[in-house]
């Protein structure tokens, strides 16, 4: 088939987005590469996200409000490839989780529902390729960079892109993709890496992104 009669590869969020809307953000795919000025920030990656296991988030959201099931684990696979691709490279990597002791004094990062909180649902999934090496950023609201040191160690190292992974894309990945793109950062989301509890959410706000702050990408597109 002729490059001419090649449908559009389909979006994430086309189903949601009418046009003209659709063909425009298609105009503004241009895969980012992996330069020897990126960084790899992974977001949140903690044990709260995959309480109740691997199963639909409408089984879980009752019991276990933070979950977001099986959207969760479909994507430690992924984020582990991508976490390996940067360590390959010698690149900087760098993971959040909530700072538990100031939230107790200062409070949460967002007003949704939630249980009782433990200092131990904030350490990071053991599935996860965190190692003691790695930059661990303990955040109090939705953005990595908000009252964080990140900022001054990117700048340290002239880091000019960031590659972002996590949850959820509609709250700490899109304020910290917001923030990184303030700060002059070359914004990329990895599509197949990132999460939410709700698929519309998702979807919307990965379009968003791609729209107006960054460059959402697939992981298949990165890799060797």
């Amino acid at each position: 088939m002729s490059e001419l009669n090649q449908k559009p590869i389909e979006r994430v969020w086309d189903r949601y987005i009418d046009e003209p809307f659709r063909s425009q953000v298609s105009k503004q795919d241009n895969p980012p590469q992996v330069t020897k000025n990126s960084a790899l920030i992974i977001i949140d990656l903690y044990q709260l996200v995959y309480e109740g296991g691997n199963k639909p988030v409408s089984e879980l959201i009752d019991q276990f409000p933070a979950s977001c099931g099986e959207y969760a684990y479909r994507a430690i696979e992924p984020i582990n490839r991508l976490i390996t691709l940067f360590r390959d490279k010698d690149l900087p990597l760098f993971f959040s989780t909530k700072d538990f002791a100031r939230s107790q004094r200062i409070g949460n990062a967002t007003h949704r529902p939630r249980n009782a909180p433990k200092a131990e649902d904030y350490e990071l999934f053991p599935a996860i390729d965190f190692r003691a090496t790695d930059e661990l950023i303990k955040k109090l609201r939705a953005s990595v960079f908000f009252d964080t040191e990140l900022q001054s160690i990117l700048a340290a190292n002239k880091t000019e892109r960031i590659f972002i992974a996590g949850e959820s894309t509609s709250g700490c990945i899109r304020a910290s993709v917001i923030d990184g793109f303030s700060l002059g950062y070359q914004v990329c989301v990895v599509e197949d890496c990132v999460f939410d509890q709700n698929r519309v959410s998702h979807a919307i706000n990965l379009y968003d992104i791609q729209h107006k702050y960054g460059q959402v990408t697939e992981l298949s597109k990165l890799e060797p």
